[in-house]
């Protein structure tokens, strides 16, 4: 195995904290209470009301799954590329439930958009890493 740059240890870093941050927000959203739920506008109640269930557990399964596959890259395993993959299938999924089945942009707006794009984006990037550090051997 040959030594990763330092800066994939960096990134690894602020992944696998971007993945924690993401997680932390999924599980919050698990234990909305019904209370809470009744106390946002019509249009967001309709929205969770909405939500399948399959939904809430792809966003689940894609922090989970990005958050492990990140502690795959920092101890240099190659099941992290596979996790990655998972990561962003799950990704998918759940961007399936919130702009199709849901239609969250005309219920919050563009910004929901702006920001799955990103974690698409930064999905995306983190399965070439994993790509690229299992093609020279910074992961085995």
């Amino acid at each position: 195995m040959s030594k990763a740059p330092t800066w994939f240890l960096i990134i690894g870093i602020i992944a696998l904290i971007w993945n924690i941050i993401g997680a932390a927000a999924v599980i919050v959203n698990f234990m909305v209470t019904p209370e809470q739920i009744a106390a946002l506008p019509i249009e967001q109640q309709q929205m969770y009301a909405d939500t399948p269930v399959w939904g809430s557990y792809a966003s689940l399964l894609a922090v989970l799954a990005g958050a492990l596959a990140c502690i795959g890259l920092l101890v240099k395993k190659a099941w992290a590329y596979p996790l990655f993959i998972v990561s962003f299938l799950a990704l998918v999924i759940q961007d399936i439930a919130i702009f199709i089945i849901v239609d969250a942009v005309s219920v919050l707006g563009v910004g929901v958009l702006v920001m799955q794009s990103i974690v698409a984006l930064i999905a995306i990037a983190l399965i070439y890493l994993a790509f690229k550090a299992k093609n020279k051997n910074w992961i085995a």
